[in-house]
């Protein structure tokens, strides 16, 4: 579960690009930043301010002159942008009320020279001079104004960039969304909607994936309606011969022979007769006559059928009602396919059948457990194709041709509801057949 969210974002596409952007996106900005922070930071330490404090402040000084003039002061100020404050014995001015007393000042050392300190106070920075009993303050607001805007200017830097960057996100997300696409159509052919194809809007690389997506389910498609059809040919020409065999079979006298090749005539006929009806179940005029039907009684009626057979049948109810709108026939020729199987492959030694009905919400679901031979697992998940089958002798004892469980699956689909095979070798199957409740 730790590693849950990364093994998400490894197997995105999308994550991996987002991912991507936006670690290339905190490089940039700390690139860009780092760069316009080293050479701010390099130019103001080069500025004459910075370099010749001491000179320029004692220019300053002894322009004010001795004692120093508050009306120079005042002149200097409006020329420079310059506030200035002046502390001596008897005498203490200042050219605006915003700059603090120095007993205020948090004062820490400037450069080399003994005589100049940055104070601090009010969220501001100021530059003091010392010289015996006289002391300067000196405002420095207007070169922290011009760090502020050059912050600011790094900050609108970085907005914009990180707005490239989404823009950048979106595009990437257009172009590769013909993928999201192709997922989407995988999806619906594995669930078996053939007639699903990927829309195309481009003519690149991935336009031509899609494309050629799309040639790939149709021809999918075409192959297999070619074998439904040829299948559903074959048995319909099959039905004239085997009917002249079996008025054929009439005249012969009563032999053996004459038994095994009814029982075969009778086999080949089941067959077709299996054949035609899944196909007609799923073409669009095989309609279903459905009618309220109370489930417990077909299946008890399946079960009374069955009621002398080994190792025996047990039936419990654990639902109210049980009232659906079913194919009362077709729904017994689905008990009766899942029923013989399970009485076929138990063992001599296996508990009864039970069969379970109860409620799970949407459905009402009815559960056929035995304790048989069970099915392999590399078979399970072919048991409901045409002609499959697990015993692959194909013997008469066995019985089948690998059409029940097809047409089961068939006449449940029908009904709007599913079928599930659950099983294990050596301790049986469990078969859910779910029925979507009657509103």
């Amino acid at each position: 579960m730790k590693n849950s969210w990364l093994h998400t974002i490894l197997n995105s596409v999308f994550l991996k690009l987002l991912l991507v952007i936006v670690i290339t996106g905190v490089c940039i900005n700390l690139v860009v930043g780092g760069f316009f922070m080293y050479f701010y930071m390099g130019s103001m330490k080069n500025t004459p301010l910075r370099k010749n404090a001491v000179q320029y402040l004692e220019y300053l000084i002894h322009d004010l002159g001795t004692p120093p003039d508050f009306q120079r002061a005042k002149e200097i100020s409006q020329e420079l942008s310059l506030e200035i404050r002046y502390d001596g014995p008897g005498e203490k001015w200042a050219t605006s009320k915003e700059l603090p007393p120095m007993q205020d000042m948090r004062l820490r050392k400037f450069g080399e020279s003994p005589h100049v300190n940055i104070g601090r106070a009010q969220g501001k920075s100021f530059l003091v001079f010392t010289d015996g009993q006289n002391q300067y303050t000196f405002d420095l607001v207007k070169s922290y104004e011009q760090q502020s805007y050059a912050e600011i200017k790094i900050l609108f830097l970085t907005i914009f960039l990180m707005c490239m960057l989404v823009c950048v996100y979106f595009v990437i997300r257009r172009i590769l969304k013909p993928i999201k696409r192709l997922n989407e159509g995988v999806q619906q052919i594995s669930a078996g909607n053939l007639e699903h194809q990927v829309p195309v809007s481009k003519s690149d690389e991935l336009g031509n994936l899609a494309d050629a997506f799309n040639a790939m389910t149709v021809r999918i498609r075409e192959m297999l309606h070619s074998r439904e059809q040829l299948l559903l040919n074959v048995s319909h020409e099959l039905r004239s011969p085997l009917t002249r065999m079996k008025v054929a079979m009439e005249f012969l006298p009563e032999t053996s022979a004459k038994k095994n090749l009814s029982e075969d005539i009778l086999a080949m006929e089941t067959m077709v007769s299996e054949i035609l009806e899944t196909e007609r179940l799923k073409s669009e005029f095989g309609q279903l006559t459905l009618q309220p039907t109370e489930l417990e009684n077909i299946v008890r009626e399946v079960i009374a059928a069955f009621e002398h057979t080994y190792p025996g049948i047990v039936f419990k109810n654990k639902t109210k009602t049980t009232a659906l709108n079913l194919d009362r026939q077709q729904i017994k020729t689905v008990l009766n396919n899942l029923l013989d199987n399970a009485i076929k492959y138990s063992e001599n030694t296996s508990a009864p059948i039970r069969i379970l009905l109860e409620q799970k919400n949407p459905y009402i679901v009815l559960q056929i457990k035995d304790s048989g031979k069970g099915i392999p697992a590399q078979d399970l998940q072919h048991i409901f194709e045409p002609f499959y089958r697990v015993d692959k002798s194909r013997d008469r004892n066995t019985g089948g041709y690998g059409l029940g469980l097809s047409l089961c699956e068939t006449i449940i689909e029908a009904h709007k509801g599913k079928i599930e095979v659950e099983s294990t070798v050596g301790k049986g199957t469990v078969v859910n057949l779910f029925f979507p409740i009657t509103q």
